[in-house]
């Protein structure tokens, strides 16, 4: 499995998001005629770490943007609490990729006019264990 899923598993089975979004968590782009309130998630920068010249040891921190959309800044403000609380200080196995730590790195507050929308855009560090190559 891919970090992208265990992040989108993480999400989707967090029960004070799911209440807002049901499963309306998407990848870019977001799509047509959609319905709000809804987060979009896209990984914007990564490393990979690396033991004695070409070798990987297995280690991934990655930056993720998580967006949190919705009709008005109270539920877009709403929206993103409950990314915060699903993600930040999360440790655990989603979706079987080992997570060893997420934390909350920044966070903005937008109006997109083309959409006429809110978005709260927050940038998380994620370290986690991908498979090696054998």
């Amino acid at each position: 499995m891919s970090i992208d899923s265990a992040l989108y598993a993480r999400l989707a089975g967090f029960a004070g998001l799911s209440a807002l979004v049901s499963a309306r968590i998407y990848p870019p782009p977001i799509p047509q005629d959609p319905t709000y309130p809804l987060v979009t998630y896209q990984q914007v920068s990564g490393n990979r770490g690396y033991v004695y010249g070409p070798n990987q040891d297995g280690f991934v921190w990655a930056r993720f943007q998580l967006d949190s959309w919705a009709e008005t800044l109270i539920g877009a403000r709403a929206l993103s609490e409950q990314v915060r609380l699903a993600l930040s200080n999360y440790h655990g196995t989603s979706d079987s990729v080992v997570i060893d730590y997420i934390r909350i790195e920044s966070e903005q507050q937008l109006f997109e006019e083309d959409v006429e929308k809110h978005r709260i855009s927050q940038d998380y560090f994620v370290w986690f264990r991908e498979s090696l190559p054998a």
